[in-house]
């Protein structure tokens, strides 16, 4: 029987194409106390091997003191960190340890800001792209360097750009080394919550990240990250769609609600759980 199984399971993954990914049948419940509001959501167990680590299961988010110490930063991003999940998209057969496909992830956040009022979701949309763009193009970002060294070698050359050549050779190195301009930030309804979505993706990449953020108070917000990590572009296809299918319904088990009378067994059935 247990041979028969494993032939169905391998017939399976040829079928598909690729073997790994999330799995819904091997779900945890999280459950996160956001001050007076309890956060839940089910997500796949990971199937990359990793020390087992504790994570935090209340977050006082309109904190500024709180989120001074426990913050985190990475590019344009400032944030507290909640919990991270990965996993790794493989072929049927693994003959090389390189041999991967990709990886999926999902990260929990919250951010603040006094920068604007986060509960105006126009606000929230310009604001989004508005750090990607200041952080990229201030006078440390990766953009202005690329901008100043391209100008640098157009000095140098017999025939330097000029005006529109030199704008557009400025924009295509920005395009394949920097980072390019984001597509607008828009509006999707969950579970009839209103989310800001953005996404940052180079034309030339398969690989992105899609970020879903949620308002929680004038100055915080949830924010919800998904990497589509690509280390093999010739087998994306095969696992784009089920990585896609499971980042929405992760989305879609994703709960914000009143937090109950009895929240204090939540800590405790929750460090049971991890």
């Amino acid at each position: 029987m247990l041979i028969i199984l494993k032939v169905f399971n391998l017939a399976k993954a040829f079928y598909r194409g690729f073997i790994g990914g999330p799995s819904f049948d091997n779900c945890i419940h999280h459950r996160l106390i956001l001050e007076d509001k309890l956060l839940t959501l089910d997500v796949p167990d990971s199937n990359v091997a990793a020390v087992p680590s504790t994570i935090d299961v209340s977050f006082p988010y309109n904190s500024t003191s709180w989120f001074k110490q426990d913050k985190k930063n990475y590019l344009h991003h400032e944030y507290v960190h909640m919990l991270t999940e990965n996993w790794m998209y493989l072929p049927p057969v693994s003959y090389l340890p390189s041999s991967e496909y990709g990886m999926l992830s999902c990260q929990l956040r919250i951010k603040q800001t006094n920068k604007i009022n986060v509960l105006d979701t126009m606000q929230l949309k310009r604001f989004v792209i508005d750090e990607y763009d200041n952080y990229h193009w201030g006078s440390d970002g990766y953009n202005t360097k690329l901008q100043n060294d391209t100008k640098l070698e157009s000095n140098k050359r017999a025939n330097p750009w000029q005006g529109e050549a030199l704008k557009k050779e400025i924009l295509g190195r920005v395009e394949s080394y920097g980072y390019p301009p984001l597509p607008a930030a828009k509006e999707v309804m969950i579970n009839n919550r209103q989310w800001v979505f953005y996404q940052v993706k180079k034309s030339n990449r398969h690989s992105r990240h899609d970020f879903y953020c949620l308002p929680l108070s004038e100055h915080a917000f949830l924010e919800v990250k998904f990497n589509h990590r690509v280390d093999r572009s010739d087998k994306h296809k095969k696992w784009a769609k089920h990585a896609l299918e499971s980042q929405q319904r992760i989305m879609e088990s994703i709960k914000l609600t009143k937090l109950p009378s009895d929240h204090d067994n939540l800590i405790t059935d929750n460090s049971q759980g991890f």
